[in-house]
């Protein structure tokens, strides 16, 4: 439910904000919502006893010279309306809909053994030509016994283990014979 509402405020504010300068409000989105993973800050905004006002000044007054003054309107009416705490998620809103303008996206290799940089960029490369998108990599090393790439935004997973290929090849020529 609040991933639809704050969906709402996100296209509210790609019409305000040109494409060009989306990346750089996006930023001072994110600087306001370090704020909110804080424990305490999290209380403090989901709490009913607070007064939406005081949540405003406490919260996003100190930034104003900081935050455009679109983004500032556009909080203030959020907090009229007692949705300062969607912050997160229309920051992680935007942030994706940058990712889907730009035609980029992350994704991670995970491997049991270090990959060189040239095969990462031959990776990135049919990844490239298999989804039309640019997606940059990185590699994390993990315990399983084969590759896996994930690339979240485009709900992209590909997985190869040798145990799998391995119980593959045992049943093709199982069904051979």
């Amino acid at each position: 439910m609040n991933e639809l509402i704050a969906k709402r405020y996100a296209k509210a504010l790609r019409d305000l904000i040109p494409e060009k300068e989306l990346s750089k409000q996006l930023l001072s989105l994110r600087e306001l919502e370090k704020s909110f993973c804080e424990l305490e800050v999290k209380e403090f905004v989901n709490s009913p006893l607070i007064d939406s006002n005081k949540k405003f000044n406490l919260l996003v007054e100190p930034l104003k010279d900081k935050l455009d003054k679109r983004i500032y309107h556009l909080l203030e009416f959020m907090s009229t309306k007692g949705r300062l705490n969607l912050v997160p998620t229309l920051t992680q809103i935007i942030s994706d809909d940058i990712k889907h303008i730009k035609n980029q996206f992350d994704g991670r290799v995970e491997a049991d053994s270090k990959i060189s940089k040239t095969e990462m960029k031959k990776l990135e490369k049919v990844l490239e030509s298999y989804s039309g998108a640019k997606i940059n990599l990185t590699q994390t090393v993990d315990n399983n016994d084969g590759l896996r790439v994930v690339v979240d935004d485009l709900g992209l997973e590909m997985n190869i283990s040798k145990t799998r290929i391995k119980s593959e090849l045992l049943n093709f020529i199982q069904r051979a014979l």
